[in-house]
């Protein structure tokens, strides 16, 4: 659902070594990324179904929690996580009741062809307007 180019918009190169680092080998530890992702997903589908195509609102969401529960283990977790985390509860139950989109639909109703070049708009023949009497 996400990747670590995700994490890394969030948090610096470092702290993603540091908190996925659990053995000290100076590298970052993918299963306990895993690990963390996994546990932020099982704490969204305690609020609603994750769809095939998040929103980016719900990816930022997989994003924060998988960086919270990367600090919780890590016993590193300050006031402003605690905050985040209820703000992004606050958004679930949002989108578990309905007013918050959780999957991004297609819903273009354009009526321009999608393979034309040129969105201008095309006059055919001249028309006139009789402006006599428009004073």
């Amino acid at each position: 659902m996400i990747t670590n180019e995700d994490l890394l918009k969030e948090i610096s190169t470092q702290e993603l070594t540091q908190l996925s680092d659990i053995n000290a080998s100076g590298s970052i530890n993918q299963s306990v990324i895993d690990d963390a992702l996994n546990d932020a997903i099982s704490f969204i589908e305690s609020f609603i179904i994750l769809p095939d195509g998040p929103t980016p609102l719900l990816k930022k969401i997989v994003v924060d929690l998988t960086i919270y529960e990367l600090r919780r283990k890590n016993g590193l977790l300050s006031d402003s996580d605690k905050d985040l985390k209820k703000e992004n509860e606050s958004y679930l139950s949002r989108m578990s009741s309905g007013k918050l989109k959780t999957e991004v639909t297609p819903t273009s109703t354009a009526s321009v062809d999608e393979n034309t070049s040129s969105f201008a708009f095309a006059h055919r023949g001249r028309r006139r307007v009789n402006m006599k009497g428009f004073r």
